[in-house]
């Protein structure tokens, strides 16, 4: 069984699953791997054999979709991008939760290991919490994979995540245990992991700022990304901001997002 058959395949699969073929074309070699040891563990000897298999056994879609999932995450990630959030745009969010007497609320949807809404919180902590320090902030984080939730429960991480981390915050703010580095208790609180499927739920809102990177707008298909965006929008306060991935945007279809930074992806609720 070889790379362009397995190709074949995904390009007749991911449809079904309401996902675009495009968003895995640099990522194909990860996926194709977990599905041929599906089929091993099946005791189909060809992807036509699969296929045939998932037209007759509905519930095999769902593991289908499971060997799907891709994740890539590290801490910091686009450090641009939470540069900007950093200098200008938490701070920007903080004050107008202040103003509004209630905590500042963020989503991390699809956040793999942790590394994200960990990077928020080390932004709390490092950045914002002498200037706002009486302000209550709550982070959520979505994912699909259990698996991965538990990793970023525990929140312990290899020296390759930090890459591009500050290397003070990283002395500060974890403990070495022989070849990983394991995150303090105290910048673990008030970041709550959930498992979810954002295409069929999504946290209780409000929230003033939606981290949704390299998720909805690179794997899934156009409609399903307009159904998506325009309940992420509705899920932000009035001039809350929906970050995407480099490379994503939300379809204009969705009037309420717009683009306040081409080259970072941020939108504000208008």
């Amino acid at each position: 069984m070889g790379k362009d058959e397995c190709i074949t395949f995904l390009k007749w699969a991911l449809p079904r699953l309401q996902m675009q073929w495009d968003g895995f074309r640099k990522v194909h070699n990860q996926v194709c791997k977990r599905i041929y040891r599906r089929m091993d563990d099946l005791g189909l000897e060809s992807y036509e054999a699969y296929r045939e298999y998932l037209e007759a056994h509905e519930e095999e879609w769902e593991e289908l979709d499971k060997r799907c999932i891709i994740t890539i995450s590290r801490f910091y990630r686009d450090w641009a991008v939470f540069d900007e959030l950093k200098e200008h745009l938490l701070p920007e969010l903080a004050g107008q939760a202040r103003s509004g007497n209630r905590p500042l609320r963020c989503w991390s949807a699809g956040c793999a290991s942790g590394e994200e809404p960990y990077t928020l919180s080390l932004i709390f902590h490092f950045a914002l919490q002498a200037s706002f320090p009486d302000l209550e902030w709550e982070i959520t984080a979505t994912d699909l994979d259990e698996h991965m939730l538990h990793r970023a429960r525990r929140a312990c991480y290899t020296e390759s995540s930090f890459k591009n981390l500050p290397e003070e915050w990283v002395e500060e703010a974890f403990e070495q245990e022989n070849a990983t580095y394991c995150l303090r208790k105290r910048f673990k609180q008030g970041v709550e992991f959930v498992q979810q499927d954002i295409r069929e739920e999504q946290p209780e809102g409000p929230f003033d700022l939606i981290l949704c990177r390299y998720l909805v707008g690179t794997y899934y298909q156009r409609t399903l990304q307009t159904e998506l965006y325009r309940k992420l929008a509705g899920l932000l306060v009035p001039d809350g901001l929906l970050v995407l991935g480099s490379h994503e945007a939300v379809p204009e279809e969705v009037e309420r997002l717009q683009l306040i930074d081409k080259g970072k992806q941020i939108y504000r609720k208008g």
